[in-house]
Protein backbone atom coordinates (compact mmCIF):
# COMPACT_ATOMS: atom_id res chain seq x y z
CA UNK A 1 0.00 0.00 0.00
CA UNK A 2 2.79 2.45 0.95
CA UNK A 3 4.36 1.44 -2.54
CA UNK A 4 1.07 2.18 -4.33
CA UNK A 5 0.79 5.74 -1.99
CA UNK A 6 4.21 6.58 -2.91
CA UNK A 7 4.00 5.62 -7.22
CA UNK A 8 0.06 7.50 -6.90
CA UNK A 9 2.08 10.57 -5.14
CA UNK A 10 5.04 10.91 -7.94
CA UNK A 11 2.71 10.11 -10.86
CA UNK A 12 0.87 13.25 -9.71
CA UNK A 13 4.06 15.64 -9.49
CA UNK A 14 4.61 15.17 -13.05
CA UNK A 15 4.53 18.73 -14.93
CA UNK A 16 2.38 18.25 -18.19
CA UNK A 17 5.48 18.61 -20.42
CA UNK A 18 6.96 15.46 -18.61
CA UNK A 19 3.66 13.57 -19.20
CA UNK A 20 3.69 14.50 -22.77
CA UNK A 21 7.39 13.01 -23.64
CA UNK A 22 6.53 10.13 -22.25
CA UNK A 23 3.60 9.20 -24.01
CA UNK A 24 5.80 9.78 -27.37
CA UNK A 25 8.12 7.37 -26.06
CA UNK A 26 5.63 4.66 -26.48
CA UNK A 27 5.38 5.72 -29.70
CA UNK A 28 7.98 5.15 -30.15
CA UNK A 29 10.09 8.66 -31.13
CA UNK A 30 13.90 9.66 -30.95
CA UNK A 31 14.78 12.60 -28.76
CA UNK A 32 15.34 14.33 -31.90
CA UNK A 33 11.82 13.51 -33.21
CA UNK A 34 10.09 14.61 -30.16
CA UNK A 35 11.83 18.09 -30.04
CA UNK A 36 11.09 18.66 -33.69
CA UNK A 37 7.56 17.45 -32.74
CA UNK A 38 7.29 20.02 -30.11
CA UNK A 39 9.68 22.51 -30.78
CA UNK A 40 11.76 22.17 -28.54
CA UNK A 41 15.84 21.42 -28.04
CA UNK A 42 16.40 17.69 -27.64
CA UNK A 43 18.21 18.55 -24.73
CA UNK A 44 14.98 20.36 -23.43
CA UNK A 45 13.40 16.82 -24.01
CA UNK A 46 16.26 14.79 -21.92
CA UNK A 47 16.05 17.03 -19.27
CA UNK A 48 11.84 15.98 -18.75
CA UNK A 49 12.44 12.45 -19.59
CA UNK A 50 14.97 12.65 -16.76
CA UNK A 51 13.01 14.87 -14.75
CA UNK A 52 9.94 12.51 -15.10
CA UNK A 53 12.62 8.91 -14.12
CA UNK A 54 14.01 10.75 -10.86
CA UNK A 55 10.14 11.27 -9.72
CA UNK A 56 8.75 8.29 -10.72
CA UNK A 57 11.67 6.30 -9.37
CA UNK A 58 12.77 4.31 -12.21
CA UNK A 59 16.00 3.84 -14.58
CA UNK A 60 14.43 3.87 -18.10
CA UNK A 61 12.29 6.40 -19.63
CA UNK A 62 10.37 3.19 -21.20
CA UNK A 63 9.45 1.77 -17.88
CA UNK A 64 8.33 5.47 -16.41
CA UNK A 65 6.41 5.81 -19.88
CA UNK A 66 4.55 2.32 -19.21
CA UNK A 67 3.99 3.60 -15.24
CA UNK A 68 1.86 6.68 -16.71
CA UNK A 69 0.55 4.25 -19.69
CA UNK A 70 -1.39 2.30 -17.57
CA UNK A 71 -2.96 4.95 -15.15
CA UNK A 72 -4.35 7.32 -17.99
CA UNK A 73 -5.37 3.92 -19.85
CA UNK A 74 -7.64 3.21 -17.19
CA UNK A 75 -9.32 6.94 -17.07
CA UNK A 76 -9.40 7.05 -20.83
CA UNK A 77 -11.61 3.73 -21.28
CA UNK A 78 -11.23 3.82 -24.85
CA UNK A 79 -8.93 1.30 -27.05
CA UNK A 80 -7.33 3.25 -27.77
CA UNK A 81 5.04 9.41 -26.62
CA UNK A 82 10.21 9.50 -26.50
CA UNK A 83 13.24 8.57 -24.17
CA UNK A 84 16.08 10.39 -23.57
CA UNK A 85 18.01 9.42 -21.03
CA UNK A 86 21.16 8.86 -19.54
CA UNK A 87 20.39 5.22 -20.21
CA UNK A 88 21.06 4.18 -23.98
CA UNK A 89 17.46 4.51 -25.80
CA UNK A 90 18.53 1.84 -28.14
CA UNK A 91 19.07 -0.69 -25.27
CA UNK A 92 15.71 -0.34 -24.06
CA UNK A 93 13.39 -2.50 -26.02
CA UNK A 94 11.73 -0.43 -27.82
CA UNK A 95 8.86 -2.06 -29.67
CA UNK A 96 8.12 -3.90 -25.99
CA UNK A 97 3.79 -3.51 -25.90
CA UNK A 98 2.90 -1.78 -22.73
CA UNK A 99 1.26 -4.37 -20.02
CA UNK A 100 -2.72 -4.86 -20.26
CA UNK A 101 -4.95 -4.63 -17.22
CA UNK A 102 -7.88 -7.18 -17.01
CA UNK A 103 -11.58 -5.53 -17.48
CA UNK A 104 -12.40 -7.52 -14.67
CA UNK A 105 -10.77 -5.05 -12.36
CA UNK A 106 -12.60 -2.17 -13.94
CA UNK A 107 -15.77 -3.28 -11.61
CA UNK A 108 -14.13 -2.09 -8.50
CA UNK A 109 -14.24 1.07 -7.18
CA UNK A 110 -11.88 3.50 -8.81
CA UNK A 111 -9.44 3.51 -5.94
CA UNK A 112 -9.02 -0.13 -5.63
CA UNK A 113 -8.54 -0.45 -9.23
CA UNK A 114 -5.75 2.00 -9.39
CA UNK A 115 -3.78 0.09 -6.02
CA UNK A 116 -3.95 -2.82 -8.35
CA UNK A 117 -3.08 -1.37 -11.56
CA UNK A 118 0.01 0.46 -10.30
CA UNK A 119 0.90 -2.77 -8.38
CA UNK A 120 0.64 -4.62 -11.82
CA UNK A 121 2.67 -2.17 -13.48
CA UNK A 122 5.41 -1.95 -11.08
CA UNK A 123 5.90 -5.72 -11.05
CA UNK A 124 6.05 -5.42 -14.92
CA UNK A 125 8.33 -2.50 -15.10
CA UNK A 126 10.61 -4.51 -12.71
CA UNK A 127 11.28 -7.22 -15.28
CA UNK A 128 10.98 -5.20 -18.15
CA UNK A 129 9.24 -7.50 -20.42
CA UNK A 130 4.70 -7.94 -21.50
CA UNK A 131 3.09 -9.06 -19.14
CA UNK A 132 1.26 -12.26 -19.56
CA UNK A 133 -2.47 -12.66 -20.38
CA UNK A 134 -3.56 -16.08 -21.02
CA UNK A 135 -6.86 -15.00 -21.72
CA UNK A 136 -6.09 -12.55 -24.26
CA UNK A 137 -6.64 -8.55 -23.90
CA UNK A 138 -9.86 -7.27 -24.05
CA UNK A 139 -12.13 -4.14 -25.16
CA UNK A 140 -15.70 -3.06 -23.90
CA UNK A 141 -17.71 -1.24 -26.44
CA UNK A 142 -20.74 0.22 -25.34
CA UNK A 143 -20.78 -2.12 -22.28
CA UNK A 144 -20.34 -5.11 -24.78
CA UNK A 145 -16.86 -7.14 -24.23
CA UNK A 146 -14.94 -7.74 -27.25
CA UNK A 147 -11.36 -9.15 -28.45
CA UNK A 148 -9.25 -7.10 -29.99
CA UNK A 149 -6.15 -7.94 -32.30
CA UNK A 150 -2.94 -6.28 -32.17
CA UNK A 151 -2.28 -4.22 -35.23
CA UNK A 152 0.90 -1.73 -37.24
CA UNK A 153 0.90 1.81 -37.16
CA UNK A 154 -0.26 1.71 -40.64
CA UNK A 155 -3.52 -0.14 -39.36
CA UNK A 156 -4.04 1.61 -36.30
CA UNK A 157 -3.54 5.44 -37.74
CA UNK A 158 -6.02 3.90 -39.99
CA UNK A 159 -8.66 3.00 -37.06
CA UNK A 160 -8.04 6.08 -35.79
CA UNK A 161 -9.06 8.58 -38.50
CA UNK A 162 -11.93 6.37 -39.12
CA UNK A 163 -12.93 7.11 -35.29
CA UNK A 164 -11.96 10.96 -36.02
CA UNK A 165 -14.39 11.35 -39.18
CA UNK A 166 -17.41 9.55 -36.77
CA UNK A 167 -16.79 12.25 -34.42
CA UNK A 168 -16.64 15.29 -36.58
CA UNK A 169 -20.60 15.11 -36.36
CA UNK A 170 -20.44 18.26 -38.81
CA UNK A 171 -17.83 17.60 -40.81
CA UNK A 172 -15.59 20.39 -40.58
CA UNK A 173 -12.29 18.50 -40.59
CA UNK A 174 -11.85 19.54 -36.65
CA UNK A 175 -13.48 18.09 -33.47
CA UNK A 176 -14.89 20.72 -30.96
CA UNK A 177 -14.90 20.30 -27.71
CA UNK A 178 -18.81 19.30 -27.75
CA UNK A 179 -17.02 16.30 -30.23
CA UNK A 180 -14.11 15.91 -28.32
CA UNK A 181 -16.02 15.25 -25.11
CA UNK A 182 -17.88 11.71 -26.57
CA UNK A 183 -14.83 9.97 -25.68
CA UNK A 184 -15.35 10.69 -22.12
CA UNK A 185 -17.84 8.03 -20.76
CA UNK A 186 -21.28 8.57 -19.06
CA UNK A 187 -21.86 5.49 -17.63
CA UNK A 188 -19.64 3.79 -14.55
CA UNK A 189 -16.83 3.83 -16.37
CA UNK A 190 -16.83 7.51 -16.49
CA UNK A 191 -13.55 9.49 -15.11
CA UNK A 192 -14.37 10.03 -11.01
CA UNK A 193 -12.61 13.01 -10.96
CA UNK A 194 -14.71 14.34 -13.23
CA UNK A 195 -18.20 15.61 -11.72
CA UNK A 196 -21.25 13.02 -12.29
CA UNK A 197 -21.87 12.74 -16.24
CA UNK A 198 -24.92 14.93 -18.18
CA UNK A 199 -27.46 12.61 -19.56
CA UNK A 200 -26.54 11.21 -22.68
CA UNK A 201 -26.66 14.18 -25.54
CA UNK A 202 -26.76 17.04 -22.84
CA UNK A 203 -23.22 19.48 -23.13
CA UNK A 204 -20.80 17.89 -21.01
CA UNK A 205 -18.11 20.66 -20.07
CA UNK A 206 -16.28 19.10 -17.64
CA UNK A 207 -15.59 16.36 -20.70
CA UNK A 208 -15.03 18.81 -23.19
CA UNK A 209 -12.41 20.69 -21.24
CA UNK A 210 -10.71 17.46 -20.18
CA UNK A 211 -10.39 16.10 -23.73
CA UNK A 212 -9.36 19.37 -25.12
CA UNK A 213 -6.68 20.14 -22.65
CA UNK A 214 -5.60 16.09 -23.24
CA UNK A 215 -5.95 16.88 -27.91
CA UNK A 216 -5.15 20.55 -28.59
CA UNK A 217 -1.92 20.59 -28.22
CA UNK A 218 -1.37 23.86 -30.32
CA UNK A 219 -4.26 25.34 -28.28
CA UNK A 220 -6.16 26.92 -30.88
CA UNK A 221 -9.76 25.64 -29.79
CA UNK A 222 -10.05 22.95 -31.89
CA UNK A 223 -8.45 19.56 -33.02
CA UNK A 224 -7.20 18.33 -36.13
CA UNK A 225 -6.72 14.53 -37.37
CA UNK A 226 -3.12 15.26 -36.62
CA UNK A 227 -3.38 15.65 -33.17
CA UNK A 228 -6.35 13.13 -32.64
CA UNK A 229 -3.75 10.58 -34.75
CA UNK A 230 -0.93 11.44 -32.22
CA UNK A 231 -2.46 11.13 -28.81
CA UNK A 232 -4.62 8.19 -29.43
CA UNK A 233 -1.75 6.25 -31.20
CA UNK A 234 0.01 4.97 -28.18
CA UNK A 235 -3.08 3.38 -26.89
CA UNK A 236 -4.68 1.81 -29.75
CA UNK A 237 -1.08 0.15 -30.60
CA UNK A 238 -1.19 -1.14 -26.98
CA UNK A 239 -4.74 -2.66 -26.78
CA UNK A 240 -5.74 -3.17 -30.68
CA UNK A 241 -8.17 -2.71 -32.26
CA UNK A 242 -11.69 -5.07 -32.40
CA UNK A 243 -11.05 -8.34 -34.39
CA UNK A 244 -13.87 -7.70 -36.90
CA UNK A 245 -12.38 -4.52 -37.74
CA UNK A 246 -10.70 -4.44 -41.25
CA UNK A 247 -8.75 -1.82 -42.98
CA UNK A 248 -10.68 -0.30 -46.04
CA UNK A 249 -8.90 -0.22 -49.29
Amino acid sequence: MQSDERTTAALARLTDSEKECLRRRLLPQTAKEMALDLGISPHAVEKRLKMARAKLGVSSSLAAARLLAGVEGYQMLVPHAPDLSGDDERGETEGAAAPHVGPGARTLPYQGFLMITILALLAFVAQDVPAADPDGPKMFDNGREITPRKVGMDEAGAYIREGFAQKDADHSGFLNGAEASTLEPRDRFRDQSLPPAPPRGAPDPAGERKWMDKLDHDHDGRVSVTEYVDYMMPWTLWTGVPADWHKRN
